[in-house]
């Protein structure tokens, strides 16, 4: 089976599809780095850089299997109201995949996005565009149930011509201590650190001990490192936590908890923020892998 890539940033979803035994001739982006990063890991694919609301979809090679995850920062509860237009922008990138799938007409259909997309006003349309030839159903997973270290839960929405009944078992949980680089980075005194981050690292000492994570967001109670991670986003907010001392995670620390494996890299050109960007906004590759092998299977 072959696939395209829509929205494909980091590279997530095309390298669960190779795991899966899937082969992606296609993916595309509108970020250059991106678009790099991609190439960087993934050298086989045909690669562009564009609009994808702009994209001549007849030009794609022959594909069975239509990947997408279109912005999802339109679709938070953080968003709503405001930034009313420039949110709206975001929310309408997923009208790309009605196109694609118009001039392409795919055996099947896999797009992830948050979970707040089926809150979407004009999800039941679009959604309707789809189910006129295609079964669709939505599937939400989450991360630390397919091996990955981290608690974080997305909706896939599937489409297949057979009309596939996907269910998962949700049993067992991924935990991030094995993946801490436990000596590198650079440490600071948890007594140096502001008022507002000591009184986090006093909350997580007091639950989980002298080992932990902590995230920079207001009243967040950390994380032991015998559970998941919580979901890592586009910010560079989480610590660990060691005694008198914490650090913010590594760069791979934080691609371990994505999922990636320690042999994907990115372009030497990308910041720390650049990184956590891709990380941020990719699809965790285990969960695509696990999805993309039952679809496959059932298309």
């Amino acid at each position: 089976m072959k696939a395209v890539d829509l929205f494909a940033g980091w590279g997530g979803f095309t390298l669960g599809a190779e795991m899966a035994g899937v082969e992606v001739v296609w993916a595309a982006n509108h970020w250059k780095l991106a678009v790099d990063a991609h190439a960087l890991n993934h050298p086989e694919t045909k690669h562009a850089c564009q609009d994808l609301r702009q994209a001549d979809f007849t030009t794609l090679p022959e594909y069975d299997l239509l990947l997408a995850a279109p912005a999802c920062q339109g679709h938070s509860s953080a968003s709503q109201g405001a930034r009313r237009p420039y949110h709206d922008s975001l929310r309408a990138t997923a009208w790309s995949v009605i196109d694609c799938m118009e001039a392409t007409r795919p055996k099947a259909i896999i797009v992830e996005n948050v979970p707040n997309f089926l809150r979407w006003p004009k999800y039941k349309h679009w959604r309707a565009c789809i189910a006129d030839d295609y079964t669709v159903q939505e599937v939400m997973l989450t991360a630390s149930h397919h091996g990955v270290p981290q608690r974080r839960t997305r909706v896939f929405v599937v489409a297949t011509r057979k009309g596939a009944n996907l269910m998962f078992r949700q049993d067992g949980e991924s935990e991030i201590g094995p993946h801490l680089q436990y000596r590198a980075g650079r440490w600071r005194p948890v007594a140096d650190a502001s008022e507002a981050v000591g009184r986090r690292i006093a909350k997580g000492r007091a639950k989980f001990g002298d080992v932990f994570l902590s995230q920079h967001v207001s009243r967040h109670p950390g994380v032991g490192v015998h559970e998941p991670i919580r979901t890592i986003t586009t910010a560079d907010q989480w610590i660990l936590v060691i005694g008198s001392e914490y650090r913010p995670l590594t760069l791979r620390e934080t691609a371990r908890a994505m999922g990636f494996p320690d042999d994907y890299s990115w372009p030497s050109s990308a910041s720390r923020r650049d990184v956590i960007r891709g990380l941020g906004n990719a699809v965790c590759p285990p969960v695509g892998r696990d999805l993309i092998r039952r679809v496959a299977e059932a298309a």
